[in-house]
């Protein structure tokens, strides 16, 4: 089961205060294919400690941003993440990686999409 998962930065209407310039780009930043690691490492970490990833649609779409990030990574870093296997250690270790940078830039997202 492919899944797709994307960092993305939305387009922000508020008024942040920073410094005039350039906007900064919206759109993918960064990409990763996974074929089945993200689903092997809810069974082996149990669904019932990673509820926010056990929702994601794995023939759909879903978007996770502010509160939902803020849950994924919780449920991440109170998650014995030494009991993955190596690729499915590197896809949720990008996971908790992203939702970290998710919560210091409030205009990035994370986004699933099934195929």
């Amino acid at each position: 089961m492919t899944l797709v998962i994307e960092l993305r930065r939305g387009v922000s209407t508020a008024r942040t205060g920073r410094k005039s310039g350039p906007p900064p780009a919206a759109g993918t930043l960064e990409r990763i294919v996974v074929d089945g690691e993200l689903w092997a490492a809810l069974e082996t970490l149990g669904r019932h400690r990673l509820p926010t990833l056990a929702d994601v649609d794995p023939y759909g779409d879903t978007l996770l941003r502010g509160e939902a990030v803020d849950r994924m990574v919780r449920e991440l870093e109170g998650s014995d993440l030494a009991r993955l296997r190596d690729a499915e250690s590197q896809a949720v270790s990008t996971l908790l990686a992203w939702g970290l940078r998710c919560r210091a830039e409030k205009d990035l997202r994370i986004a699933f999409s099934g195929e």
